[in-house]
Order: structure tokens, then sequence, then C-alpha cells
């Protein structure tokens, strides 16, 4: 939506000069929230001319290794405490999930064969006959789902600590209904349960080895369990069988002899390549922090693949002739969080402060100038492909017209009337003469997000802002002192209580590098991120629409029409309210080898089409 503000034209050398640089440099891809960054690739992103998957699959063997570098090790392998992405690359090798979808409303049952609801509040799963734990913990059962979600998931007062606790309220009941079936009995009507974070890839234990430590409440045995920590009871259960894992060095698991998705070869969705899935001898993910030694390793074919080429670097690596890529879309949105918690700048806490900023950044400039084409510029926290998204709907800030520094001066001028903040000039000075300063924080190991927050230092000079730009460290240290916030008496949390009461560590006022899943499939799961109490609210966001009671009907109507209307409210209110400066949505950059077949082409809502990568597989042609 434009004020109808007229501005100046932006283009790339005024980016470039603003930034002090002859040219958009990626030294460093870090892996994230989700893993790599939004880039270019000297082209229209998603429209590539050459290199692209074909979908055929070759005539190749189980051979040899698949080999990937990647710039960070797991953080754990222990799936309790396991919750980043990169560790989930580690951990799927050898365990696969419950289920997981390859379109929206398509399942792709992996440990669970089959799903039934009543009335949308009562649904039984049902589990595969061919699934066992290693030795001694015998088959997967019903009872191994049960006694984790009722001891572990939903442990009083999460006495274990798990990522998967505010997943499973103690109001939705568990129970087992035989051998290979368990019941989950909801409060009230969940339509889009089954693709909610309760089920939609999780995982359970073997009752036998967790047991001791729940009759003993001991935390520290689960945390340190040498089998958990080494995924050694994976049995059947994932394609490969960890062979070892040399911290930040190399992580090396062998192909499983008897994994289970071989015996439903032919049954859809599994076609006749599952029947010999995978097909490396070897799965390898190589710990490489210096991006130059990974892009070497890309360069000389010692890797089968490799996630996020820089922005920079992918015309260059497109021209060679034992590559490929693919451009697949990311459901991932990177935004510029405002900190509206006591640590922060108090006025952030005024929507009309935080539309007046995000209206003076020029986010078309960052995805087409910063990220080169492969980001496309958001305006509220859904991407443009998106079912959910209503477009027409959406208020625009920093896109088009909408890009004005004299209209972001006019709205903070209406929002510092009573407050004592005035300007001097062009300077914006607090009550007491000074003038004010922001600090912005981004994630380290990009280039393009340096580059993102000193564009952004750049532009809010415009309205009269100075913001200092510094980096927040990797992502470990970034959690620590700038997500994590507490009261000083309670353990601290993404969301450690009100605003007034729990803080960061450190201050800051803007923050860049944590994208974060839109999931487009059910978007009434991102309510952990926008409600007041949400658990990854780490900004200290209340908004003033009744996003809370929006996500309820979101989550509990039955009728598709009211749910997409709950749906679409949500997103024009957070559009609206600008909680965070919804700045890009991005596009993976993907290099594969040239005889690394079995991708599929692209497609609409592609960021799924990865669920068969067991199949994927050099071709012995």
């Amino acid at each position: 939506m434009s004020d109808g503000t007229t501005v100046r034209p932006t283009g790339r050398r005024r980016v470039l000069r603003a930034l002090g640089t002859g040219g958009v440099a990626a030294l460093a891809g870090c892996a994230g929230l989700r893993d790599g960054d939004a880039g270019d690739g000297g082209g229209t992103a998603g429209t590539p001319e050459d290199g692209t998957a074909d979908g055929t699959v070759g005539a190749g063997d189980v051979t040899g290794a698949y080999v990937e570098a990647l710039p960070a090790d797991a953080n754990s392998l222990n799936v309790l405490y396991q919750d980043d992405a990169n560790s989930e690359k580690f951990v799927s090798a050898a365990l696969d999930a419950a289920y997981t979808f390859s379109d929206v409303g398509e399942v792709v049952p992996l440990w669970i064969e089959s799903i039934a609801e009543t009335d949308a509040t009562v649904w039984e799963f049902r589990l595969r006959d061919n699934l066992r734990w290693s030795d001694p913990y015998g088959a997967l059962t019903a009872e191994d789902w049960v006694y984790t979600i009722r001891n572990l998931y939903q442990g009083e007062e999460n006495w274990a600590g798990v990522v998967q606790y505010p997943n499973w309220p103690a109001a939705v009941t568990v129970e087992k209904t035989g051998k290979r079936t368990f019941q989950v009995t909801l409060p009230g009507p969940r339509p889009g349960f089954r693709a909610s974070r309760a089920m939609w890839g999780a995982r359970c234990l073997p009752r036998g080895l967790i047991e001791p430590y729940v009759e003993d409440r001991d935390l520290e045995g689960l945390r340190t369990d040498e089998e958990l920590n080494e995924l050694s009871y994976t049995g059947n259960l994932g394609p490969y069988d960890v062979e070892r894992w040399d911290r930040g060095s190399q992580f090396v698991a062998t192909r499983a002899d008897d994994y289970y998705l071989r015996e439903v070869a032919g049954e859809a969705p599994f076609d006749e390549t599952f029947a010999d899935a995978p097909y490396f001898e070897e799965y390898r993910l190589r710990i490489v922090p210096e991006e130059s030694t990974r892009l070497g390793a890309l360069s000389s074919g010692d890797l089968t693949a490799y996630d996020d080429v820089p922005p920079d670097k992918v015309a260059q690596y497109r021209g060679m002739d034992h590559l490929k890529f693919r451009f697949p879309p990311s459901p991932f949105c990177e935004s510029l969080y405002y900190n509206q918690r006591a640590n922060g700048w108090e006025l952030l806490r005024d929507r009309r402060v935080r539309q007046a900023l995000s209206t003076a950044i020029d986010k078309s400039a960052v995805a087409e100038d910063i990220y080169r084409g492969f980001a496309t510029a958001a305006n509220t926290f859904q991407p443009e492909w998106s079912p959910w998204l209503p477009a027409d709907r959406i208020v625009e800030h920093g896109v088009g017209e909408s890009h004005s520094y004299e209209a972001a001066r006019s709205l903070l001028g209406e929002a510092i009337e009573t407050t004592g903040y005035r300007y001097d000039g062009d300077r914006l000075v607090a009550p007491d003469g000074e003038g004010v300063t922001l600090r912005c924080v981004y994630r380290a190991g990009s280039e393009q997000r340096r580059l993102v927050a000193e564009f952004v230092a750049q532009e809010l000079s415009e309205v009269g802002i100075e913001v200092e730009a510094e980096s927040g460290g990797p992502l470990d240290s970034l959690q620590q002192r700038y997500l994590l916030n507490g009261d000083g008496e309670s353990q601290p949390a993404f969301n450690g209580g009100p605003r007034d009461a729990a803080t960061s560590r450190d201050p800051w006022d803007l923050l860049y590098g944590v994208p974060l899943n839109a999931y487009p499939i059910n978007p009434a799961t991102s309510a952990g991120y926008w409600t007041e109490r949400g658990g990854f609210n780490f900004f200290g966001y209340v908004p003033e629409a009744p996003l809370r009671e929006w996500y309820a009907t979101a989550r509990s109507t039955t009728d598709e029409a009211a749910r997409k209307e709950a749906i679409a409210k949500i997103f024009v209110a957070l559009s609206e309210e600008q909680p965070a400066n919804f700045m890009t949505f991005d596009r993976f950059r993907t290099a594969y080898l040239q005889e690394y077949v079995g991708m599929p082409a692209e497609g609409e809502y592609g960021y799924l089409d990865g669920w068969d990568e067991v199949t994927w597989r050099l071709d012995g042609e």
C-alpha cells in the first residue's frame, strides 16, 4: 500500500556507495536457524538458464560417499535438546521421523503409516509394523511414543528441559490404543494438527532407554547419556548408521543394512527407487569453518552438494562444467527485529515509530542489490507464493513508493509530539538534547548480513537517527547475549516473561540475522513469534490487534473460510504493526555435481521437494 510520496530512485551504485564498497562480497555463509543466506545468481531468482535438475534417476548403483562441507558443527545429536537446522542435518541421517510433507496437504508417511481424525479433536496414529530400535530395545511401538510424550514432552514443569515441551500442553492427552496405535485427544478441534510441530517431523525414544532417567528425574543423565548423544539406538529407523562424530571435524555414517522404507518401495508415494535407498555407502559431513576452503572443495569436485553458495559466487560456479544448481524457495523470513523490551529504545513500543523505521529502509534495494535478486522483499510474515497470503490487503513499508524518508520523518514527528524527543535540524534528539543513537546487532558469518546492517544505518541516517552496526557473534553467542531473556531469578528463555521485567543479557535496539520459518503449510504455528507470551517472542512485542484470539480461531475452526480469514487478519495486522521489519524471503542456492540425479524439477512449493532425498544418487551412465 503506497503512501503516495515520491521518492528518489534507488540504484545499485547508490547502495554500494552508501556502504563504502565497490562491490558486494560474500565472504562467509554461516549456518543458522535456517542454514545459509539469501543471495543472487546474476539473473532472475528461480529461473536459472542452465544446470537445472531434470528429475530423472540414472542407473547408478550404491557407491562411494555423499560428502558435504558445513561451516559449523552440530550443537547436539540428542533429539531432546537438538533444535537447530544444522544439527537436524546430522540427526536425520540416522533417524527418520513420524512423517513429513511433500506439498501443502500431502503427507509423506514415514514411521507413522496412517493418520485418522474425528472432528479434528481425536487423532489416531498407526505405526508401521517393521520398525525396530537397536538391541536391546526391540520394536518401536505405541508404548514408546506415549511414554516419551507423557514423561518428557509433557514432563511436569519441563523438568527435563526438552525442546518439545511447548508443543505438548498438559491439556492434550495421549494414550495407547494398540501395540502400534496411539491416540492424541485435543481440548478442542485443531484441523491443522497434523501440520503442527507436535507430530510433523517428531521423534520418540525407546522407553527402555529413557525410563531409568525419568524415574529418577535425572536431567544430567538424559543430557549426557552416550546412546542418546551418539545415536546408537536407531536400529533400522533411518537410512544410515552413525559411525563416528569427530567434534569440530567430521560426521561419518554408513549405509544401514536394514532401512525400513526399502520394504514399501512401489507403494505410493514411494517409487521403486526406494528399494535400494540410500545410494551411498557413506554419508560425510565435513566441518570447515573457512568459506574459501569449502568453496575450493566445491571447485575441485570433492563435494556432492553445497548448500547456499554465496550470492556473488553463484555466476562463477554455474559456469563450471561439473556443477549444476537448483534454487528452491525458502519459507524463512529474514527480518530486522525491534527490541520492545526494557533494554531497547523506549519509542520502539510505539507502532508509528516502528512503521517509520520500516518506511525509511529500502528493502527492495536489500533484495536486489545486497542479496542480488535471489531474495524478494517481504511485507509480512508469509512469502509471496504462500496460499495463505492476502496480498491485496497487506500494508507495505519500504517497498516502491512506500519507501520514503519524508513519510518516515512525518510518522516520527507525529509519534514524538508528547515524548520530549524532537528534531534539531535534521537530527532526532532525546529529551536531554543528545542525538538518538541505536544499536544494531547482526549475526556474524555472513557478509550480506553485515552489509544489510550497514545499509540500515545509512538509511536511518536519512531520518536523523544514528545507528551503530556491530557483530553479535555466531548464533550460539547471539542467542546467549541478545535472544535469551530473563528476570535475574528464573532460567533465561526466549520469552522470559513480561517485557518490563525480562531483558536480554546485553542491550540492543535492532537485530538482524535470525531468519524464522513462516510455516506456509500451517501458518497458525507461527503464534510463538507474534503473541505476547509466545515462546520465541524474544523482542517483547505486545500486539494491539487481538492476535491471540485470531490464532486460536485459525487453530480451532473447522470452517476453512473462517480459518483462512483469521490467518489473513493476522498477516494484515503484522504488516500494519511492524513488530519487526519483514525484510526478505530468499531462495536456496544449492550446487550439485552434474552426475548427482533424482531431485525433482522446481515446483511452486519446491521448498518441500527434498522429502525423497534418500533416493538421489550418482548417475552410473
